[in-house]
């Protein structure tokens, strides 16, 4: 059964190779990992998705790890190992509050930095990072929020 739309047979990506199709949209793959048939969506072969019929197939852009050392070397500028470092130096907490964990919005601590010169500052809670955006990070409207609150405490 041919598909019109486009002919993966004989393609590679780091699952393995295409041999045919076998249903609409549905692609047979002998994988390079366990020397098994797979079979794999034509979305999930382009992309180079993990396929969940291969446990020992993980292309290098699934692993959760990986991908977040990605994702901060490539917004932040900094790697796995300096956000560790940055973590441990703040006694693996947030740097305002001091919460060791952001289960509040069920998200990882996140990397407060200058907005201007993008300059990683430390890392803060969900909450914390947020409250400072809110105040535009301004010193100043800091400085307001604290004396209104002690004014009327």
């Amino acid at each position: 059964m041919k598909s019109h739309v486009i002919d993966l047979e004989g393609y590679r990506n780091d699952h393995g190779v295409v041999i045919e199709e076998v249903s609409v949209g549905k692609w047979k793959i002998e994988c390079k990992h366990c020397d098994k048939h797979h079979i794999q969506s034509r979305r999930g072969i382009l992309n180079n998705s993990h396929s969940k019929s291969c446990e020992k197939f993980k292309p290098h852009n699934y692993s959760g790890l990986d991908r977040w050392d990605a994702i901060i070397r490539r917004v932040y500028g900094i790697t796995l190992e300096e956000y560790d470092n940055m973590l441990y130096e703040q006694d693996n907490g947030c740097a305002i509050c001091g919460t060791k964990d952001d289960v509040v919005e069920g998200r990882r601590l996140a990397i407060d930095h200058c907005h201007d010169t993008g300059k990683v500052r430390g890392i803060l809670c969900s909450r914390c990072n947020q409250a400072l955006g809110l105040f535009c990070d301004s010193v100043d409207n800091l400085e307001s929020a604290a004396k209104y609150l002690k004014k009327h405490k």
